[in-house]
């Protein structure tokens, strides 16, 4: 990333209202797809921009911002996908968000990123059960990166730290 845009976050001011937190997202938002966890790290900061929702700056919301300033100017390390080698995905849950990674391992042998996803949960699927919400993310994330999965005849290995899914995915 060029030192005067890092320049640009890093001494970005703390936001004094709901229109400069909606600008702050604004910019942030463009890098979402490269920012693991994004709903989760940034839902403090969405809920002040909701309406009837009082204007709060505290602890929650000054740990999101500077985490978020944090994760946009540290370089992505994605690498491109490659259909011909088997593709990794790994999913996780919060109360408030899902998020997952597709990786493929690389020539050390280690699982790079190729694609991050991060979404917050509807007010509907606010309410599901834990086990809901961690298939939900599944699902969420096979339909999201569809295109490079279908084009693979390779396994696909998912990841979840939910007991009972990880029971049925090996049947």
């Amino acid at each position: 990333m060029d030192q005067k845009k890092i320049e640009a976050v890093t001494s970005w001011p703390t936001p004094r209202t709901i229109k400069e937190v909606q600008a702050f997202l604004g910019f942030v938002n463009y890098l979402h797809h490269f920012i693991p966890n994004f709903s989760s790290v940034a839902h403090p900061l969405h809920n002040l921009t909701k309406k009837e929702t009082p204007w709060s700056w505290s602890n929650p919301e000054e740990e999101a911002f500077q985490e978020l300033k944090s994760l946009v100017t540290q370089s992505p390390v994605l690498i491109h996908s490659n259909p011909d080698l088997p593709y990794y995905l790994e999913t996780d849950t919060s109360g408030v968000a899902m998020g997952a990674i597709l990786s493929q391992r690389g020539k050390d042998n280690h699982l790079h990123p190729v694609a991050y996803m991060s979404k917050s949960f509807s007010g509907a699927e606010a309410n599901y059960n834990t086990h809901d919400k961690e298939l939900l993310a599944i699902i969420k994330a096979l339909e999201e990166w569809q295109i490079f999965l279908e084009a693979t005849d390779r396994p696909i290995q998912v990841f979840t730290d939910h007991g009972n899914l990880e029971y049925w995915m090996l049947l």
